[in-house]
């Protein structure tokens, strides 16, 4: 387990508010050791999806893989732990967010717009329509429910490589700019 995990399971067992201001401010200094620590081989997933059965198994599965894992149930929740934390793909339910995944979806891509995003689809799920929508907002690909473990893993990785491929791109970008000119 890591430290911010251990820091968020501690506060949430305190109702005293001034011992849960401490160990929020220790989940706060634990997320930031917890970047520091983690190794940048271990790629980091943040799991959207409503159906607390799935979501918890899917994270379980994941973690035996060797992912570092984030959950959330809620769109809140996921843009809370986006603010705190680098995500490398985050796996998005739209079972249950339909039209409020696609916005959610915009907001992953302003807030992070390295970070890809893989659709969780029900087969019967959102229509071509919702589904190209979704494709120029950003998304990286979408997977329909239920799918083969082994192909969602060759995605998360395929999208990993491919932000690591942008973040390159972009320090490239950033250090070929002379300092100090206004050149256009």
């Amino acid at each position: 387990m890591f430290l911010a995990d251990i820091a968020r399971q501690i506060s949430k067992r305190h109702t005293n508010i001034h011992l849960r201001r401490v160990f929020i401010g220790a989940f706060e200094c634990a997320c930031f050791l917890e970047q520091m620590i983690l190794p940048d081989s271990i790629t980091k997933l943040l799991i959207v999806e409503m159906d607390d059965a799935f979501r918890r198994h899917l994270a379980e599965r994941l973690r035996t893989e060797k992912f570092k894992v984030y959950e959330a149930c809620q769109d809140t929740e996921a843009r809370q732990i986006l603010q705190r934390k680098i995500i490398d793909v985050v796996l998005l339910g739209m079972r249950e967010f339909k039209q409020g995944g696609l916005m959610l979806l915009k907001a992953i891509k302003e807030m992070k717009p390295l970070t890809e995003v893989i659709l969780m689809t029900p087969a019967e799920g959102p229509s071509l329509i919702a589904s190209i929508q979704a494709m120029k907002l950003g998304a990286f690909d979408e997977l329909h429910i239920p799918f083969d473990m082994n192909k969602l893993m060759e995605r998360i990785t395929a999208a990993r490589q491919r932000k690591i491929e942008r973040e390159k791109a972009k320090k490239t970008n950033i250090q070929d700019k002379p300092q100090g000119s206004d050149a256009k």
